[in-house]
């Protein structure tokens, strides 16, 4: 299956499984104000997802700046989807939590994630408590986070989904001439696994997202916004009558999101090759009509969402690093 035509598949699975519970004005939470890239594309994602839905969006924020007021039990709150339910990025988790505790009576909408625990007791505690919750909905991308949510959670309440990525309108994606070089996007953070000598002698460049290799002066602005909040604030519960907050939301949301998605597309447009341990690598390079190679990173990721979504795509072949 071409890109284009995948591209519309998996948006409309997502439509039609995903649309039926947005019923109600929504707050979204959890949002990813930092530099990684392939956060801030599920991001945009989701927003295109949302723009066409006959409800409004009440707040937003990231961990640190979602307001946690009163909502009205009507309010659904929809938490950040990606690849950090689990043990290894503690602060989203420990966010939802959170979040759980503060609003036992609304609808929860957890979007697609991958679940992944290093440590087993953790994981089992971790998922009883979210199962305590009578109206939280779960996404995930991959069939091993789904039989582990089901194990747990109610069936019903478990949604098997591809990455909200796929909603970016097409306009965003702007396509590149050919130029005839390769790239091999490598992780150099917590999820980074050696790769193979061969496939570094091959390329023109071997580099993680570009963000990552040199932070941009508008995300050391954000980091240092942020650092500044947590210092003058003291009361979460009222931080969203801080004009600091409302600041670093407004600065975050409509300055830093449309850079990092502009970056991230023309860092993939300059290569017709790209051979990747990043997962919304292949995304976007798919999303971009690239040839791709996809590699695995730490814990097996890149492989169980290639198996679930990415199988039919002609775009794309999976090797091991």
């Amino acid at each position: 299956m071409n890109a284009k035509d995948l591209k519309a598949k998996l948006k409309f699975i997502i439509e039609s499984k995903l649309s039926p519970l947005i019923d109600s004005d929504y707050v979204y939470w959890d949002l990813p104000y930092h530099i990684n890239i392939g956060d801030t594309l599920i991001w945009q994602g989701t927003l295109d997802f949302l723009q066409n839905k006959p409800y409004n969006m009440l707040d937003y924020g990231n961990s640190q700046t979602a307001s946690l007021g009163k909502l009205s039990k009507e309010t659904i709150i929809l938490l950040h989807g990606g690849g950090n339910f689990g043990d290894i990025y503690g602060s989203s988790q420990n966010f939802r939590k959170d979040v759980i505790a503060l609003y036992p009576d609304n609808k929860v909408i957890i979007l697609p994630q991958t679940i992944y625990f290093k440590d087993k007791e953790v994981e089992k505690k971790d998922l009883q408590y979210f199962a305590q919750h009578k109206n939280l909905y779960l996404c995930v991308r991959d069939q091993t986070s789904y039989d582990l949510a089901c194990r747990y959670l109610e069936v019903d309440k478990v949604l098997f989904l591809p990455d909200m990525a796929f909603c970016i309108k097409d306009e965003i994606l702007v396509k590149a001439k050919p130029t005839g070089n390769k790239l091999l996007m490598s992780r150099i953070d917590v999820e980074a696994v050696p790769v193979d000598k061969k496939y570094i002698d091959q390329v023109d460049l071997k580099s993680d997202w570009p963000t990552f290799e040199k932070c941009p002066i508008y995300c050391s602005y954000l980091k240092l916004l942020l650092a500044l909040n947590r210092k003058v604030s003291n009361d979460f519960r009222n931080k969203s009558s801080s004009y600091l907050v409302r600041y670093i939301n407004n600065f975050a949301m409509n300055s830093v999101r449309k850079k990092l998605i502009n970056t991230g597309v023309q860092f993939i447009n300059d290569y017709d090759e790209i051979y990747t341990t990043r997962l919304h690598g292949c995304i976007l390079s798919l999303l971009l009509d690239k040839k791709i190679v996809l590699l695995d990173n730490s814990y097996g990721k890149n492989k169980a969402y290639y198996d679930a979504w990415l199988k039919d795509s002609e775009n794309i072949k999976v090797e091991s690093c």
